[in-house]
């Protein structure tokens, strides 16, 4: 179940990287500092984590499972005016999900949601839903606070 988790924030995640140029006057997305985030995979598992977000790091905190565990790729992504909308698929070994979502986003908040089809080895998964938000806590990040790596 911990992988599926990954697969919903890899699906919900990846796409809010946004393009050069797509936001003005903010550089980022999101801002750097101490975030606040809650992951749901289909109502079963529930986490909720807080990271440390460099500026540098953004990129990963963002991407981070499509990156090491999984191959992601969404050829539809549509971010402007705080929403998003993004289509695509997620790869892994001997899974192959195909994924739609989006939700709105600002420099303090993230809310996105995700539904997709696809295989896990041989069992189909039909239906499935994930959801993730993200609040924007501090800009320092308290001493000993989980950092992410760029």
């Amino acid at each position: 179940m911990k992988r599926l988790a990954a697969i919903a924030f890899a699906a919900l995640a990846a796409p809010a990287l946004v393009a050069p140029g797509s936001v003005s006057a903010q550089p980022y997305a999101i801002n750097p500092g101490y975030w606040e985030v809650t992951t749901n995979w289909l109502g079963l598992v529930r986490k909720t984590e807080r990271w440390c977000v460099a500026p540098k790091a953004i990129p990963r905190f963002l991407a981070g499972p499509c990156n090491h565990i999984y191959h992601c790729t969404y050829p539809v992504q549509e971010f402007h005016d705080g929403r998003a909308h993004f289509e695509g698929d997620i790869r892994g070994h001997d899974e192959l999900y195909h994924v739609k979502g989006g939700g709105t986003y600002s420099p303090t908040t993230l809310d996105m949601k995700v539904t997709g089809v696809g295989h896990w080895h041989i069992l189909p998964v039909v239906g499935a839903q994930a959801s993730m938000s993200g609040r924007f806590l501090a800009d320092a990040c308290p001493a000993g606070a989980k950092q992410v790596k760029p």
